[in-house]
């Protein structure tokens, strides 16, 4: 039996905040955020089949249904969530099958909804509101902002942010990574998988994690106050602290306070260090670790505003550290 590959492709001008919908299964799909109002969409068939007609015939039969309105676009599998192999079983006889691979390109701050069963999913540069679905399949969320949804049954979940995000997320059965330079919210809920964040948690922000038997691994920029309650949750941080309160509800402080991060646990641990997998420090934070004079040089800065050689303006311009002429 031969493989006969057929293409199908989607475009439709949604706008630049227009709504997407894609539901398949059995399917990698690879969607790229980019500047402009018009969706793409190319879905590769590699159909094995007897013959170029009966592949022909069976690609008739599995085209993606399109449904398209004033700004938005909806793609999804013919007969809702049942796959390519029981459509063509069905019609077909158990003769022939097909492996759908899904590629496209959207406006970047469209809001989106994916739906994947059995799937592995890859998604770059999307910036407006994002709401993903998968079954038994991986995400990896990159270059992201704006806000994101999440439902995972037995899946891990990456998510690399060049610009704060807001994260929610209820997952089973699999792990959840989210590195950003900035997170303005996060509610996270899960059973079993372990929830690791890198980040610059936002003042004022809701940062809550609920787990079963999952590990919180935090690498922290900046101040923060985890509540910490568990039965049976061991607590280490690797960085300037305090720890307050008794076994089952305890409060870790780094820095002098911050937004207030919960954590409800079971049996889960709760782990903070500097980050590891930062690409870049946010630039603030870059900033703030420039060193500015030491405390010889302040005396010095202070005894010649004392004698005279300096005013009050010239001495303040020093000690905020910046250059001054010889």
């Amino acid at each position: 039996m031969a493989t006969f590959v057929r293409t199908q492709t989607i475009s439709h001008n949604v706008g630049e905040r227009g709504q997407v919908t894609i539901k398949v299964t059995d399917a990698d799909v690879r969607l790229q955020g980019v500047e402009g109002p018009e969706a793409r969409l190319r879905a590769t068939f590699e159909i094995r089949a007897g013959s170029e007609e009966e592949a022909d015939s069976i690609f008739n039969a599995i085209q993606l249904r399109v449904r398209v309105g004033s700004g938005t676009l909806a793609v999804e599998e013919v007969d809702g969530a049942a796959s390519l192999g029981k459509v063509i079983s069905r019609l077909f006889g158990g003769v022939g099958h097909a492996d759908l691979s899904v590629e496209a390109d959207l406006p970047l701050g469209a809001e989106l909804h994916l739906a994947g069963v059995s799937s592995d999913v890859e998604v770059n540069g999307m910036r407006g509101e994002q709401r993903y679905a998968t079954v038994s399949g991986d995400l990896r969320l990159r270059d992201l902002g704006g806000s994101v949804r999440l439902n995972a049954v037995s899946g891990d979940i990456t998510i690399r942010a060049a610009e704060p995000i807001s994260v929610t997320a209820d997952a089973v059965s699999g792990d959840l990574a989210i590195i950003a330079p900035r997170l303005r919210s996060l509610r996270v809920s899960s059973v079993s998988g372990d929830v690791e964040l890198e980040a610059e948690l936002v003042k004022g922000g809701e940062f809550r994690i609920d787990t079963v038997s999952g590990d919180l691994a935090v690498g922290l920029i900046g101040p923060a106050i985890f509540e910490i309650r568990g039965l049976s949750t061991d607590v280490h941080s690797e960085l300037d602290h305090r720890l307050e309160g008794r076994m089952d509800r305890r409060r870790l402080i780094i820095g002098q306070g911050g937004p207030t991060v919960i954590f409800s646990s079971m049996s889960g641990d709760v782990g903070v260090r500097a980050p590891r997998r930062m690409e870049a420090r946010p630039a603030a934070q870059a900033a703030a670790s420039v060193p500015g004079p030491d405390a010889e040089a302040q005396l010095d800065v202070l005894r010649a505003l004392e004698r005279g050689e300096i005013d009050v303006d010239e001495a303040t311009r020093r000690l905020g550290g910046a250059p001054h002429n010889a």
